[in-house]
């Protein structure tokens, strides 16, 4: 190839694409809305984790200031705990907007999270949410598109592909020049948002300098290879059409395909290969499968009933009241690690359908670049459905250990003899609430997010070397008149 040709004809490009006024404009109004969204977003993120911070508190001193309590009355009193958005959800809010904030955890069931932007926001937030993400994996490429679909079929129709040939240009250095410099205009749109996102990141709270920069590091490289795929597209499709409109009109067809029909196809194809069952018959399911193992409020369940027999046997007594420890308690305490134990196998078998659903997704990500980077963003930017999960189990976790605990007080302080008429009821200090620590969320690391997702990673790689490959087989078959 030749290197100075392919020079001239990179930089005759870009300032053909920069002369126009009309160019500029349109790069600048993008901008500005991206611009716009990462502020509305990091407004409504420092709202949000004001208003957590704040319900965090509240909930944390509603418990803290609970009088003294028979504890298993405190497990059901129950406690609230709030998911925290990462801060580059200013950038790409992901899967945020449709999944819970809260979730409500008491003793004996695991309640789902609630609280959700979709749910309170209406049927037009499910056409998609307004954000910096979405401006750059959908309308920039149309803007491409529109930019780069005239590049080759308007200089062959002028003839001009001829003369170039004639000056020692070769088909590859055209093509490879026409790419380049279409590329370096549409990173306009991309390289500016870099500083300001990284700023909004940084004044986020619960922002981490080092997190936030290896995110972003991954984020724009990868936005950097879409657009990249997006001009190799155009100016194949401008070299390989007869006219100026049918380049035009195959550019729009394509990117209908690929940004609007294929990714709601495949997650329509997901939800019905692998579907999930309702709240109702999980939590139905869950249900049945604890009364088969045992049932705590059953006093003649078989396998409490054979607790309570090895208990007796054990400390060598006749009655429940003459043990040393609370009977009531053990029991608690074997019903809460029965339920746990099977709702975390039940949500493992959901969390695996959600699983495959996204696994399909990824997979297809080697056949749309559209769902490699919204793949890939969701997972660098800490919005995707893995990070939820984390919560969740977060959240299970937390809620299990302050069942337990309250289980124990109960074994260990509150005595078998019901109290008599007139008498105080048995209850515990409620200095162990206040022992009892709060729940610190954390946010998933990106290491673990991409070992556990790597496919759109790679699938973004790919790209990259199908475009280099599509270029080189186009060159022999490039058509310089028309």
């Amino acid at each position: 190839m030749d290197f100075s040709s392919l020079k001239l004809i990179v930089r005759k490009t870009r300032q053909d694409l920069l002369k126009s006024r009309q160019n500029l404009l349109i790069a600048a109004t993008v901008l500005l809305f991206c611009c716009l969204s990462i502020g509305i977003g990091f407004t409504k993120y420092g709202e949000n984790y004001s208003n957590i911070k704040q319900y965090r508190h509240e909930t944390r001193e509603n418990w803290e200031q609970r009088p003294d309590k028979h504890p298993h009355r405190m497990a059901h009193y129950g406690y609230l705990v709030f998911r925290i958005g990462h801060p580059l959800s200013i950038f790409d809010n992901g899967l945020d907007d449709y999944l819970g904030n809260v979730i409500f955890l008491e003793a004996h069931k695991q309640n789902t999270a609630n609280l959700s932007e979709a749910g309170s926001s209406g049927i037009l937030v499910r056409f998609g949410a307004f954000s910096t993400a979405f401006i750059l994996q959908a309308i920039v490429p149309l803007i491409i598109l529109f930019l780069g679909f005239g590049l080759i079929i308007k200089e062959r129709e002028d003839a001009t592909l001829k003369i170039l040939t004639v000056q020692g240009a070769s088909p590859r250095s055209i093509l490879w020049g026409k790419i380049f410099g279409l590329w370096q205009f549409a990173l306009l749109f991309l390289l500016p948002l870099i500083p300001v996102v990284l700023l909004m990141g940084f004044m986020a709270e619960a922002s981490d300098f080092t997190d936030i920069l290896s995110r972003i590091m991954v984020i724009f490289p990868a936005y950097m290879v879409y657009y990249f795929f997006f001009c190799t597209l155009t100016v194949l499709l401008s070299s390989a059409s007869k006219s100026s409109s049918s380049a035009l009109i195959s550019l729009i067809g394509s990117w209908l395909i690929l940004v609007i029909f294929l990714p709601k196809g495949i997650q329509f194809a997901a939800q019905n290969l692998y579907p999930t069952p309702s709240r109702i018959a999980f939590e139905t399911g869950v249900e049945e499968d604890v009364l088969k193992v045992g049932d705590s409020h059953n006093p003649d369940d078989p396998h409490f009933k054979h607790i309570k027999d090895s208990l007796l046997a054990q400390y060598k007594v006749k009655t429940t009241d003459e043990l040393p420890v609370n009977y009531g308690g053990i029991v608690m305490k074997e019903g809460e690690r029965i339920s746990a134990k099977l709702y975390v196998e039940h949500l493992k078998q959901l969390q695996e359908q959600y699983s495959r659903q996204q696994k399909l997704n990824e997979i297809f990500g080697f056949i749309n670049p559209v769902m490699a980077i919204k793949n890939l963003s969701m997972t660098a930017s800490g919005t995707d459905y893995f990070a939820y999960r984390q919560f969740q189990n977060q959240a299970e976790e937390y809620r299990y250990k302050l069942a337990q605990r309250m289980n124990d007080l109960q074994i260990e302080q509150i005595s078998n003899s019901k109290p008599e008429p007139g008498e105080k009821q048995a209850m515990v200090s409620k200095e162990n609430w206040q022992k009892f620590p709060d729940f610190e969320y954390e946010f998933i690391s990106l290491g673990e997010s991409l070992s556990k997702q790597l496919l759109p990673l790679l699938a973004i790689i790919f790209w990259l070397f199908a475009c280099i490959l599509m270029v080189e087989l186009s060159a022999k078959n490039l058509k310089l008149l028309s």
